[in-house]
This record gives C-alpha cells, sequence and structure tokens, in this order.
C-alpha cells in the first residue's frame, strides 16, 4: 500500500512538471509558423521584383483586354485568303448565331436547314413543317426533318457548277498534265445534287442514285438535277 501511496504521490507532482513544456512549446510552433508566412511572402515579393519586366530595357508583358473576341471570317474561309483553308479570324469581329441567322436570311439562305422569316410568311418551301392545332401553329416538323436547300441555294449551287475550275494556277497544272499524263490533276469541286424539293415516295428511283437514266424514265419526271 504503501508503494501504491507513494505511486500516486508521485504522478500528481509530476503532473505541473508535464505541463509546463507543453504550455511553453505552443508560442514556439505559432511563432516558427509566423516566420513561415513572413518568408513566403517576402519570396514572393522579391520574384515579383525581379520579373524580366522590372529590368531596364525588357518590355512588360501587354494584356488583351478580356472584352475583346476573335470572329470567323467565313468570306475569307469561303475565298480560302493566302492559300488557307481551315478556320480565320480577324480581332474585333463577331457574329453570333444571331448575327448568322440575319445575314444569311438577307442573302435568301437558310441557317440551321430552317426556312428563312421571308418563307414562313410567304408559305414558300415549308410545306410538312408547320402543324396547326386549333389557333396554334406549331414548328413540329423540323424537329423530324429539314433542308438548307431553297431557291437561293440552288441558283448558288448552278453558278458554282457553271464557273467550273476558276483557279487560274490549277488551270495551267491541268494542261501540263494533260499533255504530260494524259490527265488533269484538278477536278472541279462536287456540287450536290440535292434540291430540297418533295419527291414522290420516301424512296428514289435507282436513276436517281446512280444519275444515269438513258430510257429517260425518270429525269425530268420524279427526278430533277440541281444543275
Amino acid at each position: 500500500s504503501s508503494r501504491f501511496g507513494s505511486s500516486r504521490q508521485c504522478s500528481s507532482h509530476s503532473l505541473p512538471s508535464l505541463r509546463r513544456p507543453l504550455v511553453a512549446a505552443m508560442p514556439a510552433k505559432s511563432s516558427r509558423l509566423a516566420r513561415s508566412g513572413v518568408a513566403l511572402l517576402l519570396g514572393a515579393a522579391a520574384w515579383e521584383s525581379c520579373s524580366p519586366s522590372t529590368f531596364v530595357g525588357a518590355r512588360a508583358p501587354v494584356q488583351q483586354a478580356r472584352t475583346a473576341m476573335n470572329g470567323y471570317r467565313f468570306d475569307w474561309m469561303l475565298e480560302g485568303k493566302n492559300g488557307e483553308k481551315g478556320l480565320q479570324t480577324t480581332d474585333g469581329y463577331w457574329v453570333g448565331e444571331v448575327g448568322f441567322e440575319k445575314a444569311m436570311g438577307a442573302q435568301g439562305y437558310r441557317y440551321r436547314m430552317r426556312p428563312t422569316s421571308k418563307e414562313m410568311k410567304e408559305g414558300k418551301e415549308i410545306d410538312g413543317l408547320i402543324f396547326q392545332i386549333g389557333p396554334l401553329k406549331l414548328r413540329l416538323g423540323e424537329a423530324f426533318g429539314g433542308t438548307g436547300n431553297n431557291e437561293a441555294l440552288r441558283v448558288l449551287k448552278k453558278k458554282l457548277v457553271a464557273e467550273g475550275m476558276y483557279d487560274k494556277a490549277k488551270i495551267t497544272e491541268n494542261e501540263y498534265w494533260k499533255k504530260r499524263f494524259g490527265h488533269n490533276r484538278w477536278e472541279p469541286s462536287y456540287i450536290d445534287q440535292s434540291n430540297g424539293l418533295p419527291t414522290n415516295g420516301l424512296f428514289r428511283g435507282l436513276a436517281a442514285w446512280s444519275g444515269i437514266d438513258p430510257l429517260k424514265e425518270e429525269k425530268g419526271k420524279t427526278w430533277f438535277e440541281a444543275d
């Protein structure tokens, strides 16, 4: 019992001595964290002051305005300006979907294979696109089908077919290839013959699929070429 009593007495007297180092160590840890934070701030300030833009003769980086946007130049893309056939943009020129719809509509072309506002008002080539339920008119047909073909696009296709090969460099190269190899190197761009006009039935005849109708059974009757 004396041993147990003495052990309790020693443990009770040793508790204060163990707490003191813990309490004393806490300010040391917090001071280390504070010193680390100050060192990081000083390092960041030194890095900023020693950046290349601070030296004599060095140009500061130019930051573009966040509101400036690069717009696609479809006229340059169609033209193939500078020989590039990919996307081309120019600073300060941007057209969104609403702008594209208005620009194409002003020229008579459809955007997203949907009739223009003028075609809707005139009821031109919109068969099967509008359903009327009582006084309501719904454009449900556009959810199941549509076409970008209309009168303006058919005229453009005929113009492109009539122009054929118009690149002078390609024409000159074709003349050389014709003499040297017996055939051309370049061919005119393919223009699809879809016209968007209603056809008789769901499936087309063999002449329309193959483009060959020696007996003239379909051409001009159930099959009409765009050109």
